[in-house]
């Protein structure tokens, strides 16, 4: 799996749905009918940065340039970081050290990298796995630079998605307590005899079930995981 184009085609998904969304709004007010007047960006930090390129216009390929909602969906889905180049402890490679510095020239002026791996990548002096770096564009939009490492497994999404929110992570202890409960003998559940299948006890259990899966889940989280995808993907604090 390449984030690479992962990436690509998260930025088409949000591209077509806030097509769709101007295209409704606009069928509303032909129709004379209230709209939301919600303003849609995919920028997430538009207040807070200018452009880099304020000082010097330079040609940039509109392929290759990414809002911070399109990274921040793939982050949270595959469990991966976006930070500071300064959080990556290992040396970056010549060709990514070489594209970057003649980004920054090319500029004129400090340039703001960062890169999106996972967090062992940021954390290790010899990562192995895929990561990419971007340069900070301004207005919520990062450009990307190069990719280097070996790609992901397929799986690694559905390993990631119990832990993409605290709404998903209980539909998922509420899944597998179902299951389990539907699975479990009855003479498991109970020692008395003649018990329907379908009874109060096997719907205390499955409570119980649902209790002790949430408990469990929340010591993983909080001692060991220090929080939720959502809330982790641009955290510079390490595990």
């Amino acid at each position: 799996m390449d984030i690479h184009d992962v990436l690509i085609s998260q930025r088409q998904k949000n591209i077509e749905y806030f097509q769709e969304h101007l295209i409704n709004e606009a069928y509303s007010i032909l129709k004379g009918e209230p709209t939301t007047q919600k303003k849609f960006s995919n920028n997430y930090y538009i207040d807070k940065y200018e452009s880099v390129l304020s000082a010097k216009t330079i040609v940039l390929d509109s392929d290759r340039i990414f809002s911070i909602s399109d990274i921040k969906s793939v982050c949270i889905d595959y469990r991966y970081r976006f930070l500071d180049k300064k959080h990556y402890k290992a040396q970056l490679p010549y060709d990514a050290h070489i594209k970057a510095t003649a980004f920054e020239m090319e500029s004129s002026q400090p340039v703001n990298f960062k890169v999106l791996s996972e967090v062992q990548n940021f954390k290790s002096t010899y990562p192995t796995t895929q990561q990419l770096l971007f340069a900070d564009i301004g207005n919520g939009e990062f450009y990307y630079i190069h990719k280097w490492g070996n790609e992901y497994p397929e799986y690694r999404k559905y390993m990631a998605m119990p832990y993409k929110s605290i709404e998903v992570l209980f539909g998922f202890i509420v899944l597998i307590s179902f299951v389990l409960t539907i699975i479990t003998p009855t003479n498991f559940i109970t020692s008395k005899p003649h018990i329907d299948y379908f009874s109060m006890i096997r719907m205390a259990y499955f409570f119980w079930c649902v209790i002790a899966f949430s408990a469990l889940f929340v010591y993983y989280i909080v001692a060991i995981r220090k929080g939720m995808n959502s809330a982790e993907w641009d955290n510079p604090s390490m595990m």
